[in-house]
């Protein structure tokens, strides 16, 4: 999430990623360097360097645009960037987003009863979303969309989330965004829209209706990722209100062989 880039500074250990090894069959763990880290390059270049895992997936705050050389010159272990995160904000007022209305499509909460349109919507919506997955060799395509199924699924289990969905007058369902929540914000965490309905003003209307949604829920505060080359909906989010927070950078680390 947002917030772990936003924290207080702290001692930087990789953390296993259970999910991530059984998903993959690989031993995977991730690296997050806080936006105050004080931690130097060369320091966060040795914590990589010595890393056990098969995997190690950094993140970094971009504005730090010599780590990427130290990456690059480790002894013991190969890195390349797998890609770019950028994270928008916006601030949620709950009177400007509840004067929005779409008469074209439907909003609902998901449930349990759900579970199978969200599955479906999930292997369809992200079956060649770029992500830094796809940036490795290692990782088998069926996987990362395996990864994306299970992370939308989560919604409807986890107390701590939400998973909203629009339809189409008739309630057919044709999209999804799985919301997290943390003190006075929240976080998109993962959003779509089927691919025969886009371009129609669905996704925008998602967007908007969770807003008012979440206004009315005393959320103050409303972010949401996505890969610096996804322009197409980076233009939504600004026209909705968002303004870019800050963007990291993936870097894939793996020992030498």
């Amino acid at each position: 999430m947002m917030s772990e880039f936003l924290q207080n500074a702290r001692e930087l250990l990789p953390t296993h990623s259970r999910v991530e090894s059984d998903r993959f069959g690989i031993d995977v763990a991730r690296l997050n360097i806080p936006i105050d880290s004080p931690a130097s390059d060369i320091q966060i270049a040795q914590i990589c360097n010595e890393s056990s895992a098969d995997l190690l997936i950094l993140r970094y705050p971009s504005t730090r645009n010599r780590l990427a050389q130290s990456l690059a010159e480790l002894s013991k272990a190969q890195a390349f960037q797998a890609d770019t995160l950028v994270y928008f904000s916006k601030d949620l007022d709950p009177k400007t987003e509840n004067s929005k209305t779409h008469d074209k499509w439907k909003f609902s909460i998901a449930n349990v009863d759900d579970k199978f349109s969200i599955e479906a919507l999930s292997q369809t919506i992200f079956q060649n979303y770029p992500n830094h997955y796809r940036s490795n060799h290692r990782i088998e395509s069926q996987a990362i969309v395996d990864g994306y199924v299970e992370w939308a699924l989560s919604g409807l289990t986890d107390s701590a989330k939400l998973t909203v969905m629009i339809e189409t007058p008739d309630s057919n369902k044709i999209g999804f965004a799985l919301v997290s929540f943390d003190g006075n914000g929240a976080e998109i965490e993962l959003n779509g829209v089927h691919p025969e309905f886009q371009s129609q003003g669905a996704y925008s209307a998602l967007l908007q209706m969770l807003m008012g949604y979440l206004a009315n829920q005393k959320v103050e505060k409303l972010s949401i990722s996505t890969q610096i080359q996804n322009t197409r909906v980076i233009r939504i989010w600004v026209k909705s209100g968002f303004n870019l927070d800050f963007s990291l950078n993936t870097f894939h680390i793996m020992p030498r062989h």
